[in-house]
């Protein structure tokens, strides 16, 4: 691995479940079929592969293109999108099912089994972009955070953490430095401002990895659910409305097309490299 570039840098994937009836079919594959499969593929370039579910969706949490099943955390080494890593001794059992049950294609464009795809038959459906689906969203940012905007030196004593995870990337001809002014001088000084939450981080996502059209990545913390909405939904609601608004409330933004969120715990035991022991049924 000399000739590779050494590039640590994490990454998220916001996983949704399009209904309730799709969610143990996604668990199962997930579990069963995916853990595995990606193990036996990215083990010597990654570091960390966890699943962290998503708490229940928060009332309002639509709009903000709640991942309502988990999200997926990558910690590399290289970059995975490297056409070298494209040769698989097996490929990715990856049927076009699952971008139904994450809703990245509509039913009614249902194929039968694997897709066709040279390469990497995952990456190939990751790049699905369906006008009646939701895209899928895979972000890579940096290794760490790159701004500590409020909570430093909190530790795992001070409490429970509902984090939620959010990405935002500005609508085509927005101009990128406006956007960010808007997000840190308008919107994210009264999240600051607000009691209820404990903690904010932010890092720009890396758009050349895999073209992505996320800009920003956030975590804001809060106690709980309510301590969520109090702050997300009702003081959200004195965050001046940018021109170029999506929506007419906060986030502003095209729920799973502009912005895409989940609220997460601080543990998971699905930290897959350290703890996966196959998919061993209960009785």
């Amino acid at each position: 691995m000399a000739d590779f570039k050494f590039e640590p840098m994490r990454s998220m994937i916001f996983v949704d479940c399009e209904c309730e009836d799709y969610r143990p079919k996604l668990m199962r594959w997930l579990y069963k079929t995916h853990i595995p499969d990606s193990i036996s593929q990215f083990e010597p370039y990654v570091t960390k592969y966890a699943f962290y579910p998503t708490f229940p969706i928060p009332p309002e949490g639509e709009r903000f293109g709640y991942a309502r099943m988990q999200l997926t955390e990558h910690h590399w080494l290289v970059s995975d999108l490297d056409p070298r890593l494209e040769i698989k001794a097996l490929a990715e059992v990856f049927p076009m099912d699952v971008l139904v049950w994450q809703g990245n294609i509509p039913a009614s464009a249902l194929g039968a089994g694997q897709m066709e795809a040279e390469g990497d038959v995952g990456n190939a459906a990751r790049k699905s972009d369906n006008a009646e689906g939701k895209p899928f969203v895979f972000d890579f940012l940096p290794m760490w955070w790159e701004k500590d905007i409020k909570g430093k030196g909190r530790t795992i004593d001070d409490g429970a953490n509902y984090r939620f995870h959010m990405a935002i990337g500005f609508p085509d001809g927005v101009d990128k430095a406006e956007g960010e002014k808007w997000l840190f001088e308008k919107a994210i000084p009264v999240f600051e401002a607000a009691p209820e939450c404990t903690r904010i981080l932010a890092s720009h996502v890396k758009n050349d990895i895999n073209g992505s059209k996320m800009d920003w990545e956030l975590e804001l913390w809060f106690e709980h659910q309510s301590g969520w909405y109090k702050v997300m939904v009702e003081d959200a609601k004195a965050i001046e409305k940018p021109d170029w608004a999506q929506q007419d409330a906060f986030p502003f933004l095209k729920p799973y097309h502009n912005v895409c969120s989940g609220a997460i715990a601080d543990y998971t035991p699905a930290n897959n490299l350290q703890n996966y022991r196959g998919y061993i049924c209960t009785r």
